[in-house]
């Protein structure tokens, strides 16, 4: 028997002598006299039926732990939780043009020194590259997914207000 079996016997002998002195004690517990019998029941019935799940649970887990095939299958799992999974090609797509979209936020909203414009905050960058983010990934305007400066390429057929016609 190895010592783990030791510590569980001791572990189980205490937890039953300690739910004697429970039993002992229910006669001072500053409750009706009507439900001292009740109470007395109920742990004479729960604490012995508790004590043995428990510790037959422990048991199946040591037995289990000292499994070479469980061992094995144990470690197998805590290497894939520490292992980073692969990125995927859209998400590498995405860091990159995030990445360049920050450039051209920077770019626009910093000084040639580097240090942010009057009034600009870090966040104003970061939404700034949202955008540059999101006019890339459409697709739109110019190379890097810019809209061109003339508002796009649509044309109204018929002015807003022509002055004619019937209103």
């Amino acid at each position: 028997m190895a010592k783990i079996d030791d510590v569980i016997n001791r572990l189980e002998r205490l937890t039953n002598d300690v739910n004697q002195v429970k039993l002992s004690l229910i006669g001072l517990l500053p409750i009706p006299p009507v439900a001292k019998p009740v109470v007395r029941r109920g742990v004479e019935g729960l604490d012995p039926i508790l004590t043995e799940l428990y510790f037959d649970a422990l048991r199946g887990g040591v037995d289990l732990a000292r499994d070479p095939r469980v061992q094995e299958s144990s470690l197998k799992a805590i290497q894939s939780a520490t292992m980073p999974r692969p990125r995927s090609a859209a998400q590498k797509r995405n860091d990159k043009m995030q990445s360049t979209a920050f450039k051209m936020a920077n770019e626009r909203l910093r000084t040639k020194s580097g240090a942010l414009r009057k009034g600009v905050k870090q966040s104003d960058i970061a939404k700034r590259a949202q955008k540059e983010l999101k006019l890339m990934k459409r697709g739109k305007g110019k190379a890097g997914g810019r809209p061109s400066p003339s508002g796009g390429t649509k044309k109204r057929k018929s002015p807003r207000r022509s002055g004619g016609g019937k209103r």
